[in-house]
């Protein structure tokens, strides 16, 4: 009888364990980051712009699919950014890019890493509005 009540007694206890985790642990574990944050140029004031965080899986997926994405573009470029855009992974690194969107539909997204800003990549017209969606949401 003890033994039983000792194997209950551990079964308790790794199921209290295991519910107290961290929300974000979740996205770790799908190799998602935690954060994406978006900080409006102050330079560039064409267009309104708001600074925008994403914390919840499915919008850093979305964001992610997007940058997965991307496709290099030819030649250096010449660009003004919108956004400073940082993803923080689960180990705390952050990566960093300057990343455009504008507000026509008709247009791609632009996304260059601050490790090598002479190379861009072009976000596909369908996922960059869906990004423009997304960051919509989050604004409004």
């Amino acid at each position: 009888m003890v033994k039983y009540v000792g194997m209950l007694l551990v079964f308790v206890i790794a199921t209290f364990i295991a519910g107290c985790s961290k929300p974000n642990e979740s996205n770790a574990e799908e190799g998602l980051p935690v954060l994406i944050t978006l900080t409006c140029n102050p330079n560039l004031a064409l267009e309104p712009c708001q600074d925008v965080v994403f914390d919840r899986s499915d919008e850093i997926r979305i964001m992610m699919d997007a940058i997965h994405k991307a496709e290099r573009m030819p030649g250096i470029l010449n660009y003004s950014a919108q956004y400073d855009l940082s993803i923080t992974n689960a180990d705390s690194s952050i990566t960093r890019y300057d990343f455009s969107l504008g507000m026509d539909p008709k247009m791609q997204g632009l996304l260059v890493n601050l490790e090598d800003t002479n190379t861009g990549y072009s976000i596909p017209l369908e996922d960059a509005n869906q990004l423009r969606r997304l960051i919509q949401r989050r604004t409004d």
